[in-house]
């Protein structure tokens, strides 16, 4: 082999290596639609949640933020009862409120109940217990839905 096809094929290689490596460490956006629409995990395991006061656990299905979360892409205006809109073009938005979400304030959201800016939400928000992987493949699958075409409710 020549010193160029055998360079060509060394950066091949360095490529392709990297491109799997970044693969394999990228959240699972799968498993987030999972989380969101089922309430299964990576082993296809019901979630489990607390909710209410005082706290009543509910899992699979009823756990899934979808239940409560469900983005509805026909134009008009959300129901006043309706829980706020997950996309992530809407969670990160500067409009959001006094602190738009980040990974970290999200995270804080679904397991401990918090808002960005460290208030308690409605014990009406389940208290979840998901590991980190989980929550970057939940954030995955947010950040891959659409932006809403209409005015959204957010949460505060």
């Amino acid at each position: 082999m020549t010193r160029p096809l055998l360079r060509a094929a060394v950066t091949a290689l360095v490529l392709v290596t990297t491109l799997t490596a970044a693969e394999a460490s990228a959240p699972d956006r799968r498993l987030g639609e999972r989380l969101y629409r089922d309430g299964l995990n990576a082993r296809a395991e019901p979630i489990r949640a607390l909710v209410g006061m005082p706290p009543s656990p509910i899992s699979g299905a009823r756990a899934a933020c979808g239940a409560c979360h469900e983005w509805n892409p026909a134009p008009g205006p959300a129901s006043a009862n309706a829980a706020p809109d997950l996309r992530w073009s809407v969670l990160a938005a500067a409009h959001a409120g006094p602190r738009p979400y980040t990974e970290h304030a999200f995270a804080r959201t679904v397991n401990e109940g918090l808002d960005p800016s460290g208030s308690p939400l409605s014990h009406a928000m389940p208290r979840y217990s998901l590991s980190r992987s989980e929550l970057a493949a939940l954030v995955a699958f947010l950040q891959s839905a659409p932006a809403p075409k209409n005015d959204t409710k957010v949460i505060r």
